[in-house]
C-alpha cells in the first residue's frame, strides 16, 4: 500500500470527490481510485506472510546493478580505438588477413597453411586479423550450410586456436567477422576474445581505429570485416565512404566479399590506401547458385616506413614479401 492510500480513503469518506483528492495530491483521478481501493482492501484483509519490497530495496538493487556493470566492464576487452608501437628500425609490412573459413568443405587448406608459414617466418611482417576465421555454421544460421562443413564448429574452434598459436607473435589486432559473430548471437560467447588471449593482441570488436607507430611516423588504419555502402560496380565505395563519414585515414581495410583489391588514390589531401582481403573458401553452394562466383585468395599487405610517411600497398602476399625483404636488406637505418 502506498503512503497516501490511507489518507486518500479518509478524505473520500469525509465527502471529498475523486477530483478534489487528486488535485490535493497532484495525481490523476484514476490513481486516486486505485489508492482508495487498495486502502479499502487493507482494512478488510490482513496478510501475515505476503512478500513485499520497499523503495530502499529497489535503491539497493539499482546500486548493485551499477556495481555489477562496473565490475563487468573491467572484464571487457573490446575496444574501437587502439595504438600500437612497432619497435622496428626498418620498413615493416602489415597484412590484412581474414576469411579463412576453417572447417568449410570448399576451403583451400594447403594454401592457407603455406601463407601462415610465410607470415610467421618473414621478418618485419605482421598482420591484422580481418574476421571469419572459422566457417561456424551453427543452429539458427543459414539453412543447409552446415552440410558444407568437413568438421563441426566445436572442432573448428580447436583448429583455429591451434593456427593462431603458431602466428601469435605476428598478430597486432583482431576484428570479429559475420561467422564469428554467430557465437555471440546464439550463445553469448565471444570467440574473438579467446583468440586475443592466445595472441595477446587487441580485440577490435566489429572493427575500429588502429594507430600504428613506427619510428617517428604514425599510420592510421580503419579496419572492418564489413562496412555498409557496398557496390558491385565500385569496389572502393565502402572504404571511400568510411573516410567520408568518419574522417580520413591512411588505410581503410575490410574483408567479407571473398575477393581482394588494393587501391591507392589521392583523397582528402593525401594518398591513401583502400584494400580488401580475399578468402581461402574457394567453393560454396551460395556463390555458385548466386552467379557462379568462387572465392579468390589474396592477402593484401601495406608496407610502411619508420623515417618517412610512405605506404606501399600490395595485393598478393608473395609479392609483398619480396618487396619487404628487399627493402629491409637494402637499408642500414636503425
Amino acid at each position: 500500500m502506498a503512503a497516501h492510500d490511507k489518507e486518500a480513503l479518509e478524505l473520500f469518506e469525509s465527502g471529498l470527490s475523486y477530483r478534489a483528492i487528486a488535485e490535493r495530491f497532484g495525481l490523476t483521478e484514476k490513481a486516486i481510485n486505485h489508492a482508495i481501493l487498495r486502502a479499502r482492501k487493507a482494512k478488510r484483509i490482513e496478510y501475515e506472510d505476503k512478500k513485499a519490497y520497499t523503495e530502499e530495496d529497489v535503491e539497493n538493487f539499482i546500486k548493485a546493478m551499477i556495481s555489477l556493470q562496473e565490475k563487468r566492464e573491467k572484464l571487457n576487452t573490446k575496444q574501437v580505438q587502439a595504438t600500437i608501437r612497432l619497435n622496428e628500425g626498418k620498413p615493416v609490412g602489415v597484412a590484412y588477413w581474414g576469411d579463412w573459413h576453417i572447417g568449410a568443405a570448399g576451403t583451400n587448406y594447403k594454401m592457407f597453411e603455406q601463407d601462415l608459414r610465410k607470415i610467421r617466418d618473414t621478418e618485419g611482417l605482421y598482420f591484422i586479423g580481418a574476421g571469419d576465421f572459422k566457417d561456424n555454421y551453427i543452429s539458427g544460421t543459414h539453412v543447409g550450410a552446415q552440410f558444407e562443413q568437413v568438421i563441426q564448429p566445436g572442432m573448428q574452434d580447436v583448429a583455429v586456436k591451434h593456427y593462431f598459436g603458431q602466428v601469435s607473435e605476428k598478430c597486432l589486432a583482431l576484428v570479429r567477422g559475420c561467422h564469428d559473430d554467430w557465437d555471440r548471437k546464439q550463445g553469448d560467447k565471444d570467440f574473438l576474445e579467446t583468440l586475443c588471449d592466445i595472441t595477446d593482441s587487441v580485440n577490435l570488436w566489429h572493427g575500429g581505429e588502429l594507430t600504428i607507430k613506427l619510428g617517428d611516423q604514425s599510420y592510421f588504419w580503419r579496419c572492418r570485416h564489413r562496412y555498409k555502402y557496398q557496390s558491385s560496380l565500385n569496389l572502393e565505395n565502402a572504404m571511400r565512404r568510411i573516410m567520408e563519414t568518419q574522417g580520413p585515414c591512411d588505410v581503410a581495410a575490410e574483408a567479407h566479399l571473398h575477393n581482394g583489391y588494393v587501391m591507392k588514390r589521392y583523397m582528402m589531401g593525401e594518398y591513401r590506401i583502400m584494400l580488401r582481403c580475399g578468402t581461402y573458401k574457394i567453393w560454396d553452394e551460395f556463390g555458385q547458385k548466386l552467379a557462379g562466383y568462387k572465392g579468390e585468395p589474396a592477402v593484401p599487405v601495406v608496407i610502411m616506413f619508420p623515417d618517412r610517411h610512405t605506404l606501399i600497398g600490395e595485393l598478393f602476399l608473395d609479392d609483398a614479401i619480396e618487396i619487404l625483404r628487399g627493402l629491409r636488406s637494402g637499408l642500414s637505418c636503425t
